[in-house]
């Protein structure tokens, strides 16, 4: 019988505009669906109800990528090489490489092409990151400086974080800057130390407190550090120029002389001062629901951390280091050695900067204020616990005090 109407009798739905279907084809390559997967998803998403043969005709229509056809060699073996040297710890296998360079640069590359090139490139990978490996042991040196101000490095501490403390949203972050000859220059709380504009403030402070930069500023690979690094660059070059960088990256395990004064401060203060704000949770004295609670702790409790860091700083720089006779460094006291480096045959190599520098980088590049990255509760809540603090007689900060001073300023917000 004549089919009259020119249909066959299948309903395939409409057929999506170009500029949906296109990126979605895309998408279905680079997430690497099979046929059926990519045929079932077009049919769920756009009601669009089609074969083998017509997604290979659009595939072609779109240019999309595929496994079956890919680039030259040359080109696979550049977007490997860049995937590699991305990779700082080593730990991407051919997989995630491979769907890495999909997702990013909408290339498909075979496996088995891959993998060849990437053992090519990396050949020790494998035995890296081998499961049951047994991970080789740093060998330590030996840290040797010119003199002080030479290389600064500096990090963050987390113990006291929202995720250590598991308390809710509430957490005391710590940010340091410690000299390569062992000093303690700058310790100080902040509210977020994965903000790149916070640590961008931060290092502006450390810079105004001790009006100079160091040569070399070494931290580790966070995104937080992006600001502090242009700044640093800025500064140095502001200053004069030299063939070292002004910025080094290192992984956390490599930097060495931050990540160790860590461990002293969790002695000093850092272990108890936790376990005093976990125990006061534990008897019910804070109650993370609460927005007075909330606000109540992030107001008190970095400043009484923000105490014992300054008491620990000033305890750290002013005591000598034990005789050991394998160190190359001075074991005199840190600030000693900081006055005084001719007398430990040490130079200063700080670059003064002058303060209307630093704010004027602060205005010009810092898209966050200091007053609103450093801020740990609303303006409205500060000015009331300073006045209730005031009214309780200001007691000292000092973590063993610290819950009774808060439930003493908590009776009084909320009978206010």
């Amino acid at each position: 019988m004549t089919n009259k109407d020119g249909v066959n009798g299948i309903d395939n739905g409409t057929k999506p505009p170009d500029n949906l279907l296109r990126p979605a084809l895309h998408q279905f390559s680079r997430r690497q669906m099979s046929v059926p997967q990519r045929l079932a998803e077009l049919n769920r998403r756009f009601g669009y109800s089609i074969g083998k043969n017509t997604l290979i005709k659009l595939n072609k229509q779109f240019e999309v990528p595929s496994v079956r056809k890919p680039p030259s060699l040359p080109v696979i073996t550049s977007l490997v090489a860049q995937a590699v040297d991305e990779d700082v710890l080593g730990r991407h296998g051919p997989t995630t490489i491979q769907r890495m360079i999909a997702r990013e640069q909408n290339v498909i590359i075979p496996r088995d092409i891959l993998r060849v090139v990437h053992r090519g490139i990396d050949p020790e990978g494998p035995a890296r990151r081998f499961p049951g490996r047994k991970r080789t042991v740093k060998v330590r040196g030996q840290l040797k400086a010119l003199g002080v101000m030479e290389e600064v490095h500096c990090d963050g501490h987390e113990k006291l974080g929202a995720k250590a403390l598991k308390m809710g949203q509430v957490g005391i972050p710590i940010y340091g800057f410690r000299d390569h000859t062992g000093m303690f220059q700058y310790l100080t709380v902040v509210p977020n130390d994965r903000d790149e504009m916070t640590i961008g403030h931060t290092y502006l402070d450390f810079v105004e407190e001790r009006g100079e930069i160091p040569i070399q500023l070494t931290f580790d690979c966070g995104t937080e550090t992006g600001m502090m690094r242009r700044l640093q660059g800025m500064l140095r070059s502001a200053g004069f120029v030299l063939e070292r960088p002004s910025t080094v990256a290192l992984g956390s395990t490599d930097n060495i002389p931050i990540e160790s004064g860590w461990s002293y401060w969790q002695d000093y203060a850092g272990r108890n001062i936790k376990a005093v704000i976990l125990d006061g949770h534990s008897k019910g004295y804070f109650a993370s629901a609460d927005p007075d609670h909330v606000n109540l702790f992030q107001w008190l409790w970095p400043q009484i951390v923000q105490t014992h860091l300054d008491l620990f700083k000033d305890f750290w720089n002013t005591t000598p280091r034990r005789k050991q006779d394998n160190k190359l460094l001075p074991t005199a006291a840190p600030d000693m050695v900081y006055n005084y480096p001719e007398d430990h045959n040490l130079i200063h190599c700080g670059i003064p900067v002058p303060k209307p520098l630093i704010q004027e980088l602060r205005n010009s590049h810092l898209a966050t204020s200091r007053e609103d990255a450093m801020r740990w509760v609303p303006h409205e809540f500060d000015i009331l616990a300073k006045v209730v603090y005031q009214e309780i007689g200001s007691p000292r900060l000092h973590y063993s005090t610290g819950w009774e001073t808060y439930k003493e300023m908590l009776d009084v917000i909320q009978g206010a």
